[in-house]
């Protein structure tokens, strides 16, 4: 296994015409390889609005345990 760390990233939204992407991170550290394949599940998603810190937007992500979770409140236009 390689260095590991927390993973951080953007996520786009539906729902909210002043926020079209909303950041992310893991849970917990994950081994920096995987971070490519990470990053191209979440590309793949849209969130819907309104979303609160902590909420977990992909649970057990490419099945790792770890869950990727909102790090800001994005309302409801």
């Amino acid at each position: 296994m390689g260095r590991k760390d927390i993973f951080t990233s953007v996520v786009r939204t539906k729902g909210s015409s002043k926020y079209k992407v909303i950041p992310v991170k893991s849970t917990e550290e994950i081994d920096v390889d995987l971070w490519k394949e990470f990053s191209k599940v979440l590309s793949r998603l849209y969130i819907s609005t309104p979303i609160k810190i902590g909420d977990i937007i992909c649970s057990n992500i490419l099945n790792t345990g770890v869950d990727i979770i909102c790090t800001s409140d994005v309302g409801k236009d």
